[in-house]
């Protein structure tokens, strides 16, 4: 069994962020329904990369889920959506600040309805702040977080990460909010908000950028991939490649000087601590690692370090990750039957639970693909569903 099954979530969420967090639950048991534009569905059905009839990146995000398409504006429309809130658990949303208010469907309506709800909403900036009511992407966000200030080289532009981190990070963030939320409403019989922001989940990853300021005085800099406190900490040139680098005490780096044959710079007094090394990295010291990691291959500089458990990894594509051993080892890259898409490569569940294990059970649903079942479910008769899909309140797949 696995450990949301019994928790209904309602999602109005579309493109990634949201999506992804409901994806979460999904895999460990909750019953999510995806509540999607009329015609239209979620915006990520429309996403590249298309196999068959179908989004390879729609087909990932939203496996496990179910599919109502409906009309949201209708007076029916908002009568279903209210009958579904009344049985749920969570409701998930993802829309501008203040859209399901105007609709007459917001926090304020919903927990009438349903006392104990737990509405988690997701948005660039979140529901309060001058911006709350401005839309913003990844890339917008990565800038405005901080943390492309300090992705890239020193004297070069900033960069943003190369993966959306703005929509994974602050996805875990609301996916954890809804389960401590549950947790809370399992103990005292109230429901809550939940706000996240984009943003506020990025700016939260700047770890020393925000603390180190404050008691040096001193700004932050990029440093590529260096590290301000230890040592080597970086990526170097191998014969075919790059390979990582880290070394993070005195007495790994003695270690790292023999197992590499480089006795001269072990032995070199202005290399002896991290903060020595960190001073004379670019007048010396990366230059002569450079020049023996040059004449070596990527993994026999991971087999050599990896002999006396220092850390180092050789720079993959991502294909080579994908097919590396511990990767396959840990299940993280799966094979799922699409019904639009077909057969979909993606990624696997990152939590393991020993007693109670996620699961992949069924593929990303059609537009609408539920939505006849759903309305049985409550109390619809066939004749009212007939109705609806002819007065174009919802479709069926």
């Amino acid at each position: 069994m696995r450990p949301l099954e019994g928790i209904k979530i309602i999602d109005f969420s579309s493109a990634h962020a949201a999506v992804y967090s409901t994806m979460i639950l999904a895999d460990f048991g909750a019953d999510v329904l995806k509540i999607e534009r009329y015609g239209t569905g979620d915006a990520a059905r429309y996403y590249t990369p298309y196999q068959k009839d179908g989004s390879a990146y729609h087909a990932y995000l939203n496996r496990g889920k179910k599919s109502l398409s409906i009309n949201m504006k209708t007076p029916e429309g908002k009568e279903i959506i209210k009958k579904l809130v009344a049985e749920a658990d969570v409701v998930v949303e993802n829309f501008r600040y203040g859209s399901l208010d105007k609709m007459g469907l917001g926090y304020s309506v919903l927990k009438e309805v349903k006392p104990d709800l737990i509405y988690a909403a997701l948005s660039s900036f979140g529901q309060t702040g001058p911006l709350k009511r401005q839309n913003g992407l990844d890339l917008t966000l990565q800038a405005m977080g901080g943390i492309m200030d300090l992705t890239g080289r020193k004297d070069g532009p900033p960069i943003k990460i190369g993966t959306p981190i703005g929509d994974q990070f602050s996805g875990v963030y609301l996916a954890l909010a809804i389960m401590l939320a549950l947790v809370h409403r399992q103990k005292t019989g109230e429901g809550q908000k939940i706000d996240v922001a984009m943003m506020d989940a990025i700016f939260s990853m700047l770890e020393m950028g925000v603390i180190q300021p404050a008691i040096t005085g001193q700004p932050t800099v990029r440093r590529g991939n260096g590290s301000p406190v230890i040592c080597p900490y970086d990526v170097f040139p191998a014969a075919d490649g790059y390979v990582s680098i880290g070394v993070s005490t005195n007495a790994q780096w003695v270690k790292f000087c023999q197992v590499m044959e480089l006795d001269d710079l072990a032995q070199n007094p202005l290399y002896a601590t991290n903060a020595s090394r960190a001073e004379h990295f670019d007048e010396g010291l990366r230059a002569a690692i450079e020049a023996k990691t040059k004449t070596m291959s990527r993994f026999e500089i991971e087999q050599k370090l990896r002999s006396v458990n220092l850390p180092v990894g050789a720079v993959c594509t991502v294909y080579e990750a994908s097919e590396s051993e511990q990767i396959k080892a840990r299940d993280m890259v799966v094979e799922v039957e699409d019904k639009a898409a077909g057969k979909v490569r993606m990624f696997g569940i990152p939590a393991k639970l020993s007693a109670t294990p996620g699961a992949i059970t069924s593929s990303a649903p059609l537009l609408g693909e539920h939505t006849t079942a759903c309305l049985k479910e409550l109390g619809y008769t066939e004749a009212e569903i007939d109705k609806l899909i002819a007065d174009k309140v919802v479709e069926q797949s």
